[in-house]
């Protein structure tokens, strides 16, 4: 796990045993723990500190860990947040998909639940530089296109994007105002152009890679192996 170890991550919990051995777990893999207890806390430390993941509780003494992170993505689109429940909430789940959780969890987390979790954030970080996926499919990070059964696949600027985005996220589901965010940046992204652009894509691909989420999103059907 050594992808994490110059990492600083930040904790919002507020359960004082479940927060110190968590942490005492988590100083073996990550280079700093800011510890908060408190949503106004956790604010703070994200403001006047370098912090690349976060792992937050969903409910503190003042508040939701939601809360903390909407103010989070107000700034940061992109930093990796975990949160955690001590039970499953429809209501938070889907709130939290809208903030582009990289995944909710539930506690406690056993040893081996924890240990794909940090190999997922591990994955964020160190991003293999050829990607195989299932039917005989390869994505090359470094020449930016598909590989099918050994022809190349070029793709265009914003289907790079897109694709990129949506491997970032294998597994999870990402909203269309994060795509409008990453793919379109700076311009609207109108219903029909996102059409489009997965309409190209797949007729590239030659199959259906990307499954459409109900008022919700798109998520990459495709599995992965490195």
């Amino acid at each position: 796990m050594d992808g994490l170890k110059e990492l600083n991550l930040l904790f919002l919990e507020d359960n004082e045993e479940f927060a110190n051995n968590t942490i005492e777990f988590l100083s073996l893999y990550f280079k700093n723990i800011f510890h908060a207890t408190t949503v106004q806390n956790a604010i703070k430390l994200f403001q006047e500190n370098k912090v690349d993941v976060i792992i937050s509780d969903i409910k503190v003494h003042d508040g939701s860990g939601l809360t903390f992170v909407k103010k989070v993505r107000e700034t940061n689109s992109d930093i990796p947040i975990v949160i955690l429940s001590a039970h499953k909430d429809e209501d938070f789940l889907f709130k939290a998909i809208r903030l582009h959780i990289t995944s909710y969890e539930l506690k406690p987390l056993s040893y081996d639940k924890f240990m794909k979790l940090l190999e997922m954030l591990r994955d964020i970080f160190e991003p293999k530089h050829i990607l195989n996926l299932n039917n005989g499919v390869k994505y090359d990070f470094g020449k930016k296109e598909f590989e099918v059964e050994g022809k190349s696949i070029k793709l265009a600027n914003q289907e790079i994007l897109f694709v990129e985005l949506m491997i970032k996220n294998i597994g999870k589901i990402v909203t269309t105002d994060r795509i409008e965010r990453a793919v379109w940046q700076e311009k609207t992204m109108s219903e029909s152009a996102l059409k489009n652009l997965l309409f190209r894509l797949r007729k590239k691909m030659g199959y259906d890679f990307i499954t459409t989420v109900q008022c919700l999103g798109y998520k990459l059907t495709t599995s992965v192996t490195h």
